[in-house]
């Protein structure tokens, strides 16, 4: 009998493994079509000439298709089957990657306003061909990964930042008690500050900041772990109170991040809805995402369009308490102003412009270094100490407003303007440097996205979620001096969430 039962544990692992194997395969050849494809678009430049918007769509899908192909090769490898629904940070950059910087440049097709008016549709161009080329180093990077001492040093470090932690989720109160915490500290901000979010005077945030404004920031990311914790509880024990709970602190956090005026707290609270999900059910909650993607197209980006243009203009700027108390009217001509579907046509034309991340690798290329000198790729090395000092010790630590300079720099807005562009990884790599600077620092970018997945598995580890929680925005959107900066303090939040929505470790006690 006990060699029955061997012989059937043997045949379901060489199952499991001829599974894997075949999938691996699949996604393989999958690359291979899509690299080729890619290639193929290509060739009708060489034989004859093509105008700007030809060059602009072959470009675009061509750029699309090859990071297709590079998702595939990510996918297929070991450790990332479910990669997008178990969220692995890598994957999640490509296929972030493929909308914002391959298929929304599109948009360029139609005539342009605004700062946009100021790129060349040749630069557009050529800032496609520099993410095509930088796909290939990232890719090389994340499948060669860290070197196994500084992986294992990594994994070591994890361990003793998490000691005397399980992987069990705390219950009960924890999540109000969490919310309570993140709330206590977005009402300090508002109190010490006049500002929440987009509302009130943002004057600090690019000129001069409190000693302890990035502190609050950080303590306020308590209330995505309390939704993180909730959605865990409610996913896996699947009671009522754990459910009610959820939906309660989704829908006062929603509230919340409509008055300060962004869409990004929505998004962030579907993301620490989401992440709970595919790591407990290794799929998409593609209903929830849905009604979730509908709501946002429907009511969100309009009421943020009308609520932003209330509570700042060119005359006046209310203050957060006279911004609280028009959102009620605001909300009702929103929903009252257009029919369904024309709101979500213009909501998702808005995101698509909103979300196309290769306007600002486009005016990098076309003003550097020709008319705006590369920056020393050395200011990296000291974007760590920046991040580490608290302002408190450090009263003249400089202010983190690359979004809000660069616009200055390269789009020339005054600076009364408070706009901010988002540089991204691949744009800020290209500033300082050039081409050689992007090869290199890709390569080490997929190498830190493949050590992320290495250690930060929520679908094995419930801790890793406060990581993610806090990273994955980071990385899929920030500049590189940016990144580095937020990394020593999302490291220190992260950890503090994750002891405080894990229980204790249960230690055995001496034996009879």
């Amino acid at each position: 009998m006990a060699a029955d039962l061997e012989h059937k544990h043997t045949d379901v692992h060489h199952d499991v493994s001829g599974d894997a194997h075949r999938s691996a395969r699949r996604h393989q050849m999958l690359a291979l079509v899509f690299a080729a494809s890619a290639v193929a678009l290509s060739l009708p430049a060489g034989y004859r000439t093509l105008d700007p918007r030809e060059q602009l769509v072959l470009g675009a899908l061509s750029a699309t298709l090859l990071s297709l192909a590079a998702l595939q090769v990510v996918i297929a490898l070991p450790g990332n089957r479910a990669s997008i629904a178990r969220w692995r940070i890598g994957p999640w950059y490509l296929l972030w990657s493929t909308l914002t910087l391959g298929i929304a440049p599109l948009t360029w097709l139609v005539p342009q306003t605004g700062s946009a008016s100021r790129i060349e549709l040749t630069s557009v161009v050529t800032a496609l061909a520099v993410f095509a080329v930088s796909l290939v180093p990232w890719t090389v990077g994340y499948c060669v990964g860290v070197p196994r001492t500084v992986a294992g040093a990594a994994r070591r470090g994890y361990a003793l930042l998490l000691r005397g932690t399980s992987p069990t989720v705390r219950g009960g109160s924890l999540p109000w008690v969490l919310y309570g915490i993140g709330t206590g500290a977005r009402l300090l901000t508002v109190v010490l500050s006049g500002r929440l979010g987009y509302v009130g005077d943002i004057d600090g945030l690019v000129s001069s900041a409190g000693a302890f404004d990035h502190l609050l920031s950080l303590v306020a990311t308590f209330t995505l772990f309390a939704i993180a914790a909730a959605a865990y509880r409610a996913f896996s024990a699947r009671t009522r109170g754990c459910l009610v709970t959820l939906v309660v602190l989704l829908g006062i956090e929603t509230v919340v991040g409509a008055l300060a005026g962004g869409k990004q707290h929505f998004l962030l609270s579907l993301l620490a809805v989401l992440i709970p999900y595919g790591a407990l059910r290794g799929r998409m909650p593609l209903r929830i995402l849905l009604a979730g993607v509908i709501v946002f197209l429907w009511i969100a980006v309009p009421f943020n369009t009308a609520y932003r243009e209330v509570v700042r203009s060119d005359e006046s700027t209310l203050s957060p308490e006279a911004a609280v108390a028009a959102a009620p009217e605001i909300v009702a001509d929103v929903t009252a102003a257009d029919s369904f579907t024309d709101a979500l046509t213009g909501s998702t034309i808005q995101m698509l412009n909103r979300v196309r991340m290769l306007d600002s690798v486009a005016i990098i290329v076309q003003k550097t270094p020709e008319t705006i000198p590369y920056r020393s790729p050395v200011e990296f090395a000291s974007a760590p100490l920046v991040g580490v000092i608290p302002r408190a010790l450090w009263p003249d630590k400089p202010v983190l407003a690359t979004g809000y300079e660069f616009s200055r720099e390269y789009f020339g807005t005054p600076r009364d303007m408070y706009t901010s562009t988002g540089i991204t990884p691949l744009g800020d790599l290209y500033r300082h440097g050039g081409i050689v600077t992007v090869v290199v620092g890709m390569v080490l970018l997929g190498m830190g996205a493949r050590l992320f997945d290495t250690l930060f598995r929520p679908d094995a580890d419930p801790r890793a979620i406060c990581y993610l929680l806090v990273f994955l925005p980071l990385f899929l959107r920030s500049d590189i001096y940016t990144m580095i900066t937020g990394i020593p303090s999302g490291i220190i939040v992260a950890t503090v969430g994750a002891r405080l929505i894990c229980r204790r470790e249960r230690t055995s006690g001496p034996q009879q």
